[in-house]
């Protein structure tokens, strides 16, 4: 029996080759999405899933409250581990993390190498992390100083053929052997790094210090343990330990200093929610978003419901040539169960061609995905073994949803009235059919805003005036390591299509270090982010004073100090800030903390533009809190290629031989919105393509209704109709399902969005325009396909329409 429903199947699907098409091209584009979806979701989440104990490893991060704003950040103060351990119940483990940041350079031999995944750790990382050890001892391999630990992919490329373990080279002027190789570090992790070295070849880390952020903390619980329970401990260590280096450093007691709105909370976050979960300053590398996992979960979700829907809309398009045969196979003795396995059983046919052939698709489609979605996702054959099971349970049940109403509605009609010809909808399956396509629509028309709104966010963004001019900026990184650091800057400024140059500690989107400060007679403590800078640097990027002056070659600035405005807010009001004196406690203890304010610039973006601009003080390059970590070079426009072959000269002929470490300004500013670029580019693509999935099943639900219209518009034709009206008539009625789809998509819509935009402090406004917009384009494309069926209806001859009558 079995083999007959095949039979009967196969012969069904051959004989009508364009129904089949065009079903297996919808379903197959669902899967396609779907299993694309599903291996970047995949993916997402199994970032840190894979490291040993993670339930019971957490990171220890902070939100700093100050007196007008909060920031948070990844990294604490170091010394906060040590006592963690000692002193919370339920902590087996604490260790700390340092990152090197900005690429540095490795010397082995005579050659040079630049890294950029360089952090330090603790002689107890292995006992948190238990990565695979492949030469060397974990206990020991961290314990002493000047050692470090390689990645295997590391190891081979400095040592190719030989035992890493005991090697050397030289980093910061001092010599460290390889203690271990571990096996490298997946790229599933937030954490990043092919060297570790050890903490302990650093003696100012055994400085106390329970202010200064500087180390990721991550601690091992004991099973068990509430990690609620350890965050509420902490407190209690901040007032014990920290408040006492506030009254050496500060001068006033804790109590007054938090009084004056500064504090610090302390949390944990599981290791396996970073990746997702957490998006704050410091991070070792970019987090992805849990809001953009569930987006396109949903997404998913959605396009498959759509390609379930046209599968139902166009059975039923096809439902007065399946009625007869069912009215013959009724009138010949055929149970309703046996149709209705009949139907199901060609559905899941369907399903499972269209599934097989999603499949080849996905893995010819998997390198342009990659590269859209900046990932590296594969499909080996261990994964397929995997999925076979869960895609087979996919396939049966898509092919059940979709076959489950074509089978059973007409499974139930009367045979009589079938072989009488009467076959007519009644109001409830109209309003099934009609409301079908609502939903599609509404889906179609929620995706179309979405990007819309996303795109036009991240245009606002890369073009939005920033405070100062990103465009035609080279930055060089690791200048402060030069010896030759004038004669380098010397050359370069004498290049004819260089504008200006100029050093700081820190440059827009690069984080920004804090600092302290006081007003004379008020005891009252007040932080600022702050960076250096010498007096080229304002120029090279366009900021100006609003009021008093810059630094100046002509004057001794080192005791300077320019403010933004939201700074001058905050320590001066409305007061002019000009001569004003602030003392500051430095990170230098020997440096002279009495600063006087020169100069005022404009609220200029610092940071991203997901937060607000924060109060900022730029001290002078020359001063002890200075350090011209780069070196900003801006050009003419035209001139990119000829001044970066000119610096890579200079930089070959002048510098200690290290490689020429360089990036673009605006370049970097526009990776600090990865993740919503991705995002939106991802969105887009599905987008257009759950609109071609919403067509197909429009293309069907149209040539239904123009069939069951056929003898209306032939006696329409007969009484003078034009071919013009006629499509109007068919195609009205889909404008209106596409005017509900927009009524119901709008609210949706806008709350999904303007949700999203507020993860922006620097934002568009949300205005109907957009959601108009992508309804028009919604009803343009409806009536393009609805069009095709209407004209052909419209130009039958009345004749052939009539002549049954």
């Amino acid at each position: 029996m079995f083999k007959n429903y095949l039979k009967i199947a196969y012969r069904n699907l051959v004989k009508n080759k364009v129904y089949s098409a065009i079903n297996i091209f919808g379903l197959t584009l669902g899967f396609v999405c779907c299993i694309l979806i599903m291996l970047f979701v995949k993916d997402e989440l199994s970032y840190d899933q894979w490291i040993p104990n993670k339930g019971n490893i957490y990171r220890v991060a902070l939100e700093r409250i100050y007196p007008d704003h909060s920031s948070f950040y990844a990294i604490i103060p170091d010394s906060y581990s040590e006592v963690i351990a000692e002193e919370i119940k339920g902590v087996e483990e604490s260790v700390r993390l340092f990152n090197f940041g900005n690429a540095l350079i490795i010397e082995l031999g005579e050659e040079k190498i630049e890294e950029k995944n360089v952090i330090s750790a603790d002689s107890n990382f292995y006992n948190v992390f238990e990565f695979e050890i492949l030469q060397g001892n974990a206990q020991s391999a961290l314990s002493q100083p000047n050692t470090v630990v390689l990645t295997t992919t590391t190891a081979q490329r400095l040592f190719p053929g030989v035992n890493a373990v005991g090697q050397s080279f030289r980093f910061f002027d001092q010599d460290y052997a390889v203690s271990a190789v571990m096996q490298d570090i997946p790229e599933n992790s937030h954490l990043k790094f092919d060297y570790i070295f050890s903490s302990v070849s650093f003696p100012n880390l055994a400085q106390e210090n329970f202010t200064g952020f500087s180390a990721f903390t991550y601690l091992k619980l004991s099973p068990g343990t509430d990690p609620l329970e350890v965050e509420n401990q902490i407190p209690s260590l901040v007032e014990k330990y920290a408040a006492g280096q506030i009254e050496r450093e500060l001068g006033i007691s804790f109590s007054d200093y938090s009084k004056a709105g500064n504090g610090y909370r302390y949390f944990l976050q599981p290791l396996a929610s970073i990746h997702l979960n957490s998006n704050l300053q410091s991070e070792l590398r970019a987090n992805g978003n849990a809001l953009y996992v569930y987006i396109f979960i949903s997404i998913a979700i959605f396009i498959l419901v759509l390609a379930c829907i046209n599968f139902i809309n166009l059975a039923t398009a096809r439902s007065a040539d399946r009625a007869k045969e069912v009215g013959v196979r009724k009138a010949m003795g055929s149970q309703r169960n046996q149709i209705v396995v009949q139907f199901l059983l060609e559905a899941m046919v369907l399903t499972f061609v269209s599934l097989g052939i999603g499949i080849v698709l996905v893995s010819f489609l998997l390198p342009f995905f990659n590269q859209l979605a900046e990932k590296t996702l594969r499909i080996d054959l261990s994964a397929v073994l995997i999925a076979l099971p869960i895609l087979v349970g996919f396939g049966i049940l898509i092919g059940l949803l979709a076959g489950y109403y074509p089978a059973f509605h007409i499974s139930k009609l009367n045979t009589i009235s079938i072989l009488k010809g009467k076959l007519q909808a009644n109001g409830n399956q109209n309003w099934l059919r009609n409301g079908l396509v609502v939903f599609q629509f509404a889906i179609a028309i929620i995706l179309i805003s979405g990007t819309l709104i996303v795109n036009k966010q991240i245009d606002f963004i890369q073009s939005s005036s920033l405070g100062f001019e990103k465009e035609n900026v080279v930055i060089i990184e690791r200048f402060a390591n030069q010896e030759n650091q004038e004669v380098i800057r010397n050359e370069i400024e004498r290049f004819s299509n260089v504008i200006s140059v100029g050093t700081s500690s820190s440059i827009p989107g690069v984080r920004t270090f804090g600092s302290q400060f006081t007003t004379p007679g008020d005891q009252k403590v007040l932080t600022t982010k702050s960076m250096s800078a010498d007096e080229d640097f304002f120029s090279t990027l366009g900021i100006a004073a609003e009021e008093g002056r810059l630094f100046q070659k002509e004057f001794n600035d080192s005791l300077s100090l320019i403010l933004n405005r939201e700074a001058v807010k905050v320590f001066f009001g409305d007061e002019n800030p000009i001569g004003k004196k602030l003392f500051n406690t430095a990170f230098r203890q020997e440096v002279p903390n009495e600063l006087t304010v020169i100069g005022v610039v404009d609220n200029f973006n610092f940071e991203s533009l997901h937060t607000t601009v924060t109060p900022l003080a730029i001290f002078n390059i020359r001063n002890g809190n200075g350090f011209p970590a780069f070196l900003t070079i801006r050009y003419a426009g035209a001139d990119q290629e000829a001044v970066l072959n000119k610096l890579k000269a200079t930089w070959s002929e002048f510098s200690d031989g290290s490689p020429l470490a360089y990036s673009f300004l605006d370049e970097n500013l526009a990776e600090l919105y990865r993740t919503e670029r991705v995002s939106g580019q991802i969105l887009g693509v599905f987008s257009f393509l759950a609109i071609i999935i919403a067509c197909i099943g429009l293309f069907g639900l149209a040539a239904y209704t123009a069939f069951l219209r056929t003898k209306e518009i032939g006696v329409r034709k007969v009484l003078g109709a034009s071919v013009g009206s006629i499509v109007l008539l068919l195609s009205v009625n889909f404008a209106k399902l596409v005017g509900i789809a927009f009524l119901f998509a709008i609210p949706v819509s806008w709350q999904m969005m303007d949700n999203w935009l507020d993860s922006f402090a620097f934002k568009i406004e949300l205005g109907i325009w957009v959601f108009a917009f992508a309804g028009i384009i919604t009803l343009l494309i409806a009536l393009l396909t609805v069009s095709y069926q209407a004209i052909s209806a419209a130009i039958v001859n009345p004749v052939k329409s009539l002549k049954s009558e």
